[in-house]
């Protein structure tokens, strides 16, 4: 005899899950009875979250850490509620976390019960999947499916909803996984012929650019994609995610482009004649207009998700599909062929655009710290193979013009939806995901506050974390845009002098620094690193400084601002 949270957790294990991010209430709790003996032994852990928002993004860093899916769990009603900017956040970036919630007994749904909520109506449009069971003996058969539905195709979130009184009934024997109906993973539409299309287009193209997303680090297509490309001889620009496809010390490399990208690869991509998108859904955060992107190019999209070719301008050839077996396919057939355009002229033409972007970017007066080289000191005093995550605002596109990734997969930060506060919890499950990693959080002060109490999580549970703050006392983004179109009408974005960063930290039982140059950075760092404890480096900026390049709000890519607009004026 067992019951519906015994078996719950079973199949956790089944899926090979070691960690559990979440807050117990009244209608999960059967679940934390049913793993006691799992945590005692060591098989399970469970961090104790200090707001469920931040167990899912632990979750999410999890994942995206490891490639595997991370899981969170929530009591009904509130505790619910508080994943939907987590579980959303995932969802915009395609990254397979499981959540198990709880929920109010059978015979008390939809009666307005204490702590319910309609958790199936307010996740269904934020999750791959969303499905309440109503008999425990489904329990085994719906988090299987959970993980198989989660991780197949275009990875996603799936939320699984057990009543409390399910997870308490009591089953005889051990359930049947049943089959899985209704749900038809997408089969892949490349042909030899779309195959043959596609690098004809490639051969015959004088200016080819290769675009990767976010579907290249969740294929494990860079050595494909990096093959692609050396034997195409094309320049490769990233999207935003897709900064952690592709080593940015190899020669073809040119940047991310896009709003707040570099402005060299937004311009080598307008220049183009052919644009290979591979794993990259061209969201308007990459391309902002997409009449500027088709005008006098052509597009192949390489994609597991058929819906984003639809979603897309003017796509010529669509490869829908594994980007790690196309982007090989797409290769062979060039060899085959054995010719191309010979493109030296558009090599010469990117690497001009890469020198003269390049004097836009380094300027440093030498009196007030500069966010270029904050992030190359933090990258030079980490190893090569650490993670880093963000949260959102200036220090974001600071990090997503200047932040080096050397090896896939180290660079987790919320692009599609752009959640403040994702930056610190991600990091502690990217850490809990790979522990012999180093792992930093970049962040601002906005964005760390919103999620600032996991740091008591983060020391409870020995997960030595190191968020490093850019510190300028405002709203940055959102005071940029002010001081920038709306005629320098500032307002609703600046803090006062609270909080002390450092005494937040050591109230936490964290360690505390604040670093005014560059050999403090380095320094505070380095203990950070040895002492192996949760740790805040606090870092002021000017809050006047400007995360450049910028559009004006709904601008084109070609209307790219790269200097200060305020100086000379």
């Amino acid at each position: 005899m067992t019951n519906g949270a015994k078996l719950t957790i079973d199949a956790l294990k089944r899926e090979g899950v070691k960690v559990i991010f979440g807050i117990p209430g009244l209608t999960n709790m059967p679940l934390y009875d049913a793993f006691l003996e799992d945590l005692q032994s060591g098989e399970l852990r469970h961090v104790l979250m200090r707001h469920e928002q931040a167990a899912a993004h632990a979750a999410d860093g999890y994942a995206r850490a490891s490639g595997v899916p991370g899981v969170c769990t929530a009591t009904s009603g509130p505790g619910t509620t508080n994943l939907v900017t987590g579980i959303i956040t995932a969802f915009q970036d395609s990254s397979p976390v499981v959540a198990i919630t709880g929920q109010v007994v059978r015979q008390s749904i939809g009666k307005l019960a204490f702590q319910e909520a309609d958790t199936p109506g307010i996740f269904a449009p934020i999750t791959k999947y969303t499905v309440q069971v109503r008999k425990a003996e489904d329990i085994p058969t719906w988090i299987r499916n959970a993980f198989y539905i989660s991780t197949t195709g275009r990875p996603g979130p799936v939320l699984v909803d057990i009543p409390r009184d399910v997870l308490l009934e009591e089953v005889n024997g051990e359930p049947v996984v049943k089959p899985l109906r209704g749900y038809r993973p997408f089969k892949s539409n490349v042909t030899l012929e779309k195959i043959k299309e596609a690098a004809k287009l490639m051969i015959s193209a004088e200016r080819p650019v290769i675009l990767v997303g976010t579907g290249v680090v969740w294929a494990n297509a860079t050595q494909e994609v990096l093959e692609l490309a050396e034997t195409l001889m094309a320049p490769i620009v990233s999207t935003l995610p897709g900064k952690s496809a592709i080593p940015h010390d190899h020669p073809l490399y040119v940047g991310p482009m896009g709003y707040y990208g570099r402005a060299e690869a937004s311009k080598v991509a307008l220049e183009a004649d052919l644009v290979v998108a591979i794993g990259a859904r061209i969201s308007d955060r990459t391309v902002t207009s997409g009449e500027e992107f088709k005008d006098g190019r052509k597009i192949i999209m390489v994609n597991i998700d058929p819906t984003d070719a639809e979603k897309a301008v003017g796509i010529n050839v669509t490869l829908n599909g594994d980007a790690k077996s196309i982007a090989r396919q797409l290769r062979e057939a060039l060899l085959i062929v054995g010719k191309r355009n010979e493109r030296s002229s558009w090599m010469r033409r990117v690497k001009e655009l890469k020198e003269y972007y390049s004097k836009f970017y380094f300027e440093d007066d030498g009196k007030k710290l500069k966010p270029w080289r904050i992030l190359k000191t933090l990258r030079n005093s980490i190893p090569k193979d650490a993670i880093v995550t963000t949260g959102v605002g200036q220090h974001q596109m600071w990090a997503e013009v200047f932040w080096e990734v050397l090896e896939p997969r180290t660079f987790l930060s919320s692009t599609g939806m752009g959640t403040m506060g994702f930056g610190l919890p991600a990091a502690m499950g990217a850490k809990m995901a790979r522990p012999e990693r180093t792992v930093v959080d970049i962040d601002g002060d906005g964005s760390f506050l919103m999620t600032a109490t996991n740091l008591a999580t983060a020391v409870d549970e020995n997960i030595p974390v190191i968020s490093i703050i850019m510190d300028n006392r405002t709203l940055g983004l959102v005071r940029q845009v002010q001081d920038l179109f709306q005629s320098r009408r500032i307002v609703g974005v600046d803090y006062g002098n609270s909080p002390d960063f450092v005494k937040l930290a050591e109230a936490f039982g964290a360690m505390g620094f604040d670093a005014y140059t560059y050999e403090d950075i380095e320094r505070s760092v380095k203990v950070a690193m040895a002492e192996r404890v949760p740790a805040v480096i606090r870092i002021p900026i000017d809050k006047e400084e400007l995360a450049l390049p910028t559009l004006p709000p709904g601008g084109k890519l070609s209307q790219v601002i790269v200097s200060d607009p305020r100086k000379g004026s």
